[in-house]
């Protein structure tokens, strides 16, 4: 009555032009309809003319690697840079017309600048330079740490 069905396994295969995941027996990409690699179970069910050149019965195709760095999982955040987000924040608005939250962040040259303006011009300028800082302090507060660490530690987001 029961007839026993064999397994049946399918592979993904990735596509090496754009990398979107296929699966087993496409012949075409589903995302950029570049012709897919055949591999295993696919390269004995295609009908040639010609014998096909020596081909081991399995070929893993990997995905292609990242042309950019990838952001870290989300329990990295912390250790990429996130933990400065709490310090350059309160920093940014007690003391934000030094710069000294831009030195946490290493923004040296940033730092540098609202630290000599507000030295150099004897305090008249450092009341817009600590408003400044007040800004950016709470933008650095109010972030997520996800958001914080791609804009201010991989974005490299100078001001505001």
């Amino acid at each position: 009555m029961f007839s026993r069905l064999s397994s049946v396994t399918v592979m993904a295969v990735f596509c090496t032009k754009c990398g979107t995941q296929n699966e087993d027996f496409a012949q075409l990409c589903s995302q950029c309809y570049a012709t897919l690699p055949l591999i295993g179970a696919r390269a004995a069910t295609q009908q040639t003319d010609y014998a096909p050149p020596y081909e081991p019965a399995y070929q893993p195709i990997q995905p292609p690697t990242a042309m950019y760095a990838q952001p870290p999982a989300a329990e990295d955040w912390q250790r990429a840079g996130a933990d400065k987000k709490i310090i350059a924040g309160i920093l940014g608005i007690v003391v934000g017309g030094l710069g000294i939250h831009k030195f946490v962040l290493g923004y040296q040259r940033e730092g540098l600048i609202m630290l000599l303006v507000s030295v150099l011009s004897c305090g008249t300028l450092s009341f817009f330079m600590h408003v400044i800082g007040i800004v950016e302090g709470i933008m650095y507060l109010t972030k997520t740490d996800e958001d914080f660490v791609r804009t201010y530690v991989y974005g490299r987001k100078g001001w505001f």
